[in-house]
């Protein structure tokens, strides 16, 4: 899959829900969690994602609500004449609700994401497991790649091996889910800049959820 180079922020195009203007395009690089496919490498360009702004649905009436998305932009397409004619019809019909739009875009927005990696475990390394990730999450910098994650946990003797991600839990008695939390367009050299961890047991063996 190449780079999306057919939009750019502040083009109008064809989104899921309507007609909306692009804000920003957010590039994904392979990393070690990614899983590359085949002729895959870390690197490689995996997808990218647009963050919109909605204005109205395919029958021309503003979208009120819920107006500032954000999807994979290969379900998005380059707006048709028939839809810019509709366009233009719904800014002429509805000229408050497209001047509170344009409002709308100058209005700065952050968008946060999360990757989510379980690891099966035993129930008797789990008190272990938990203190073990307590320290890392306070070793680790503000800001850091996935690559530092793996290299603090080496150097805490972490008895959970970072690279054995599961591909299926669904047989799995008792297992660990890290989440790592990033904001759009936080990078360093083709990697996600992580700002957080939290995790949670899970499996049959474990009654309760909970985030940490």
């Amino acid at each position: 899959m190449e780079l999306n180079n057919w939009i750019k922020d502040g083009d109008w195009f064809c989104a899921i829900e309507g007609l909306a203007i692009a804000d920003k395009v957010f590039n994904f690089y392979y990393e070690e969690f990614s899983r590359p496919s085949e002729g895959k490498n870390i690197g490689d360009y995996q997808l990218s994602m647009i963050r919109y702004r909605l204005f109205c649905d395919y029958e021309g009436y503003p979208i009120k609500r819920n107006r500032c998305k954000i999807f994979n932009l290969r379900y998005c397409s380059p707006i048709k004449l028939k839809y810019t004619k509709l366009l233009n019809k719904s800014i002429k019909n509805y000229p408050k609700e497209y001047a509170s739009f344009i409002k709308f875009l100058n209005v700065s927005k952050e968008t946060k994401g999360s990757i989510h990696l379980e690891y099966a475990i035993s129930m008797e390394d789990k008190m272990q497991v938990v203190q073990e990730l307590e320290i890392i999450k306070k070793k680790l910098p503000h800001k850091f790649t996935f690559l530092d994650f793996i290299d603090t946990a080496a150097n805490c003797q972490c008895i959970v091996n970072m690279l054995d991600f599961l591909n299926d839990t669904f047989e799995v008695p008792l297992y660990i889910r890290i989440c790592l939390n990033y904001t759009y367009g936080d990078y360093k050299d083709k990697r996600i800049m992580f700002s957080g961890l939290s995790y949670e047991f899970a499996g049959r063996l474990q009654t309760q959820n909970s985030y940490h």
